[in-house]
């Protein structure tokens, strides 16, 4: 697989500023050596990109000299020579559309290096992080690279950015941390000059009422055909690939129509043996006759990969998924092929809107359970001044809110989308990428524009309905198999039955052989590892104490260590201590 998985684009920095941020770049890239790397000189402009194998088949001068660049896993038949035809004809920025499914940014560089113009995919999934830099400016997919370009310390922090990233996990919109770096917003045309910094909305995916008077037999069926061409578009690509399989409804979807077209994917899960996921992972694909295989992480993998997560994604959101790092290192020993990824497919079909806190009044994205430090227990802890901030959230929520076409529920669509999973869940698909190239099926134009076309009837409170029906009517050898996407799988069996009957009865101890997994276990592996490692493994959080105490109550922290140090039920503890990590990490 062909493709550029990053990039930073530099203008007239000052040579400190140029020094800074290529460290910072180089700290990423020397952990990745399997990279390749090219830097492009256009006038005053520089640009820094890396990928996997042939970048040169990314990259084309215009005849106007200007460079083009495709950064990501773009899937569908247009070259990157028509788009550049396209663009040599265009008068107007917002009405050019990417020609391309999948993560995607196109890249134009004029030829004195002066002009920089940017189309990204519906949903940003590609985060780029941009600032003026005195005369210069510098835009990069690395948080960190923009951060050491523009030398910000604590003295610049945004404090509704800050309180955004402790309460979300992420901060929102086009917010950072710091008071003068952005990230490019999505779906969008972005064109930066002496001028300045300007962006037009493109909307490729808008909402609609097309398919409010549709039967539900027509959505069932429609749905299966949208989803099936989206992975099968993707699948058809490469003669092999490696699917991360858990007993969720994506991955799983995904392991399906692999199997029906007869694509070459071996399956791998990871975690605790006992867990849901890693036992129905493994019925599923011995469903399918798909080889599996499980890995086990090292008890120690937090203490190993968070300081590289660190150079890595900086403050971009808290410190969260270093046990994908370490997955990676281990199924990179194992095969050598692209990593297809069930990306947004849960949010697209509904899954996640009621858990959107929608209420009057936005002071956090989510509902408690899945904030990472709920609102007005931060405003306990904090040492700022939180109150205004979450007002700046409030307001920033409610402006999004208004900017977005269609009716209430299709603006929370909108919400979640463009906030949690561009600017959190999409860390999954970098790290893929990075790996060995990544594919994202369900970033599909048609599949998005689908899912915004529904009633809201078809996206309830009750386990993604309509995706459920999908797997009743074309996926029934799936369908029986339960999982982490519901109490009870989608059709009964009297196996499964007698299962369930029996591990009510029988203490969780005795859940053993074919009674693993009926009753919900989850993955801990973070909480694991801290309690195999201890402090360790939440580096710089204890190194960076003093600092901290000017900004939350240590004690809590504390707290809240002593608490996942002895229990793993509540995964709340370590989500704040998560958050606090990555503040520790900005005030060094």
């Amino acid at each position: 697989m062909n493709s550029i998985v990053g990039f930073s684009l530099f203008y007239n920095l000052s040579a400190p500023s140029m020094d800074a941020a290529l460290a910072a770049q180089t700290a990423v890239l020397n952990a990745h050596p399997h990279l390749q790397h090219r830097s492009v000189t256009l006038g005053a402009s520089r640009l820094e990109v890396w990928g996997h194998h042939d970048l040169n088949s990314r990259l084309i001068n215009l005849a106007d000299g200007s460079l083009l660049a495709l950064i990501g896993s773009p899937v569908g038949n247009a070259t990157l020579a028509d788009a550049g035809e396209r663009l040599l004809k265009l008068r107007a920025l917002d009405t050019f559309e990417l020609p391309w499914d999948g993560r995607a940014i196109l890249l134009r560089v004029s030829a004195d290096g002066q002009r920089w113009t940017m189309w990204n995919d519906w949903l940003g999934s590609i985060p780029v992080f941009y600032a003026p830099i005195g005369k210069g400016r510098v835009a990069s997919t690395l948080e960190p690279v923009t951060v050491a370009a523009g030398g910000y310390t604590s003295d610049d922090f945004f404090l509704p950015g800050l309180t955004a990233l402790m309460v979300n996990g992420h901060p929102l919109s086009d917010w950072t941390i710091y008071k003068d770096m952005k990230v490019v917003p999505p779906d969008c045309a972005v064109q930066w000059d002496k001028k300045g910094f300007r962006t037009k909305q493109v909307w490729t995916v808008k909402p609609s009422q097309s398919r409010w008077e549709a039967s539900w037999d027509d959505l069932v069926d429609e749905m299966h055909e949208l989803s099936r061409t989206a992975i099968a578009d993707v699948l058809k690509t490469q003669s092999e690939w490696i699917l991360p399989l858990s007993s969720g409804l994506d991955s799983r979807l995904i392991a399906g129509v692999a199997a029906e077209i007869g694509v070459n994917v071996k399956t791998y899960a990871y975690g605790a043996p006992n867990s849901t996921d890693v036992v129905y992972s493994r019925e599923i694909a011995q469903t399918l006759g798909l080889p599996w295989k499980h890995i086990q992480l090292p008890g120690n993998f937090l203490e190993t990969y968070t300081r590289r997560w660190a150079d890595w994604f900086g403050s971009a959101m808290v410190f969260h998924g270093m046990y994908q790092m370490s997955f990676l290192d281990a199924i990179r020993q194992e095969a050598s092929a692209p990593i297809v990824s069930g990306f947004v497919g849960d949010v697209l079909n509904g899954d996640s809107i009621t858990d959107i806190h929608a209420t009057n009044h936005f002071d956090q994205l989510e509902s408690d359970w899945y904030s990472t430090w709920p609102a007005m227990e931060l405003k306990t802890t904090a040492r700022f001044l939180v109150n205004d901030a979450l007002e700046h959230s409030n307001d920033n929520m409610k402006k999004q809110m208004e900017s977005f076409p269609g009716t209430f529920f299709q603006k929370l669509h909108y919400l979640e989308l463009w906030n949690r999973q561009r600017r959190y869940t999409n860390f999954q698909s970098t790290l893929l990428d990075y790996a060995s190239g990544a594919a994202t099926p369900f970033v599909n134009k048609a599949y998005a524009r689908f899912s915004f076309s529904l009633p809201r009837i078809v996206m309830p409170d009750d386990q993604r309905r309509l995706l459920a029906d999908v797997f009743r009517r074309y996926y029934g050898r799936l369908a029986v198999i339960p999982g982490t996407y519901a109490p009870q799988p989608f059709i009964f069996t009297g196996r499964y039955l007698i299962k369930k009957r029996l591990a009510t009865l029988l203490p969780r101890g005795l859940h053993l052989g074919p009674l693993k997994g009926v009753v919900k276990v989850p993955l801990r592996m973070d909480l694991e590892s801290v309690q195999s490692i201890g402090r360790r493994a939440l580096w710089p959080l204890f190194e960076n104490l003093e600092e901290l105490s000017a900004w939350l109550d240590v004690g809590q922290l504390e707290h809240d260590f002593q608490t996942i140090m002895k229990s793993k039920e509540d995964i709340r503890p370590l989500r704040r201590l998560q958050a606090a990590q990555t503040l520790a990490y900005r005030l060094m």
